[in-house]
């Protein structure tokens, strides 16, 4: 396969997969604020504080609904910024334009279609009034977007670069929210935060579709090291960062063939040692240690897996 086929497929999925997550974690936050406000003095400036550093973008020094609102706003709409949900989808569309023939005409007319829908200018305005309805159409385009590329493609060398591109971005935002939100939410330690701390672990949860699993998993009260065990090492929830990894290797083997049977390189070095851990590893291991640091070390390791992946298949 060409590289430059290779490349666009990769980041045609990684974008979509960013969009996603921007919606839906700035649809978690705009509910988290309303249930907020019935928790007497809760600190409104921390889950807009958090979700600025888990996308890694500048929060106003000074909070206010309107400059939070101006953050919703910049993420959502600002093509200038290229984190913005409309910036992930452009380049998203671009992308898949540059290899029509790669890709199913399924695949191209509803990614198209998701980004004309959003560009509409009556939709744009209901939307600054009501983002919801932003959010919910971002999320279902990008779950049509998915099961399309699953539903009509091939499951060959191109379909593997889709996953790449899915699955790093996914274990990325994942890492990135269980680190910040742990840090955060340790401080709130007196009795009366407890109602406080039960809605941002759950708020952790929503952001990664992990809520309704969770409870199906553990019946009663939300607990943070259940949330961290659950979104961190469950091998069958499709958004833990270990399904996440173990579905990055699977698709490098389909690419590369099976490590057995070749010379390892960076990322198969890398990717393995991360599984390794979190294979084997037990939740009592992992918290006996500083889990700041250990999260903070696989999302450098993630880093350099996708560095390494970029590197080799000559992608962007």
């Amino acid at each position: 396969m060409l590289s430059r086929v290779a490349d666009a497929l990769f980041w045609m999925s990684r974008y979509v997969e960013r969009a996603e997550h921007v919606a839906r974690l700035l649809d978690v936050w705009f509910h988290l604020e309303l249930d907020l406000s019935g928790v007497g003095s809760a600190p409104f400036e921390m889950h807009w504080t958090a979700l600025a550093a888990i996308l890694q973008q500048q929060m106003p020094s000074r909070s206010s609904n309107s400059q939070t609102s101006a953050l919703s706003q910049w993420l959502s709409f600002d093509q200038d910024n290229p984190t913005s949900i409309m910036s992930c989808l452009a380049r998203a569309r671009l992308s898949a334009r540059s290899i029509r023939g790669a890709i199913s005409p399924e695949v191209w007319r509803e990614l198209n279609k998701l980004y004309w829908k959003l560009c509409d200018g009556d939709f744009v305005s209901r939307s600054r009034e009501s983002p919801h309805e932003f959010f919910q159409a971002v999320e279902c385009g990008s779950a049509l977007f998915q099961g399309l590329c699953d539903a009509t493609s091939t499951h060959d060398e191109g379909w593997q670069f889709i996953q790449l591109g899915k699955f790093v971005e996914r274990a990325d935002k994942t890492l990135r929210i269980l680190d910040i939100q742990y840090h955060l939410l340790r401080e709130l330690t007196n009795p009366s935060d407890v109602p406080l701390t039960h809605l941002h672990w759950a708020a952790v949860l929503k952001s990664c579709q992990a809520f309704e699993a969770y409870q199906r998993r553990r019946v009663g009260r939300i607990e943070s090291e259940r949330v961290v065990e659950f979104l961190l090492l469950e091998p069958t929830f499709p958004r833990s960062v270990r399904f996440c990894l173990e579905a990055l290797a699977q698709a490098l083997e389909a690419i590369e063939g099976a490590p057995a049977r070749r010379e390892l390189n960076r990322t198969d070095r890398q990717l393995g040692l991360m599984l390794g851990e979190l294979k084997y590893l037990t939740l009592d291991q992992i918290l006996a240690g500083d889990l700041r640091v250990f999260l903070g070390r696989l999302c450098e390791q993630l880093v350099e897996v996708s560095r390494a992946v970029q590197e080799r298949y000559s992608l962007r």
